[in-house]
């Protein structure tokens, strides 16, 4: 995993004000999951095709030591310390409702599952965020996106229909 150099992000308790409510919710609206190239957690990007739009997300690894690195971004001496983690965590948690929700993202490349059941990494992600503050400003731009994509009947329509009988 790796972070990346900037700073001066916001940081405030969210609220959640994306029009999806998970993994599921983004696929109604005609957008796929795929890993990102690059293992840096502030990699993440949307681009819209037609009706279909491709959200990349970096690959991260759940399992027993995932607190930790919360934990460790949280120290006082981190150097230079933008949040990208806790962002990232809660940015999953934005996509995260249900075990069903781990799959798709495993099916994706994009969570490996260490901890067991998909149902036991749900949990956690949702355990993980109740206290976290992520910077509001990191994932901003493909937040943006992603509204402007489900928002869109024009895309959003064709876009369950090809979902429904393709």
């Amino acid at each position: 995993i790796s972070f990346t150099n900037r700073s001066d992000h916001t940081r405030t308790k969210p609220h959640h004000s994306h029009p999806f409510r998970n993994v599921n919710g983004l696929k109604n609206a005609g957008i796929w999951l795929e890993a990102s190239e690059t293992s840096c957690l502030a990699d993440i990007s949307f681009n819209r095709y037609f009706f279909v739009g491709k959200l990349r997300l970096p690959p991260i690894t759940i399992d027993d030591s995932t607190m930790n690195l919360i934990a460790y971004e949280m120290c006082p001496d981190f150097y230079n310390n933008n949040f990208t983690v806790t962002s990232y965590i809660g940015f999953l948690d934005s996509l995260i409702d249900e075990a069903e929700d781990v799959k798709e993202l495993r099916d994706a490349g994009i969570l490996y599952n260490r901890l067991g059941s998909d149902k036991e990494v749900a949990k956690l992600i949702k355990k993980m965020n109740m206290d976290l503050v992520p910077s509001l400003m990191i994932y901003r731009h493909v937040k943006l996106q992603i509204h402007d994509h489900h928002n869109n009947m024009w895309i959003r329509y064709p876009a369950q229909v090809y979902r429904t009988f393709f």
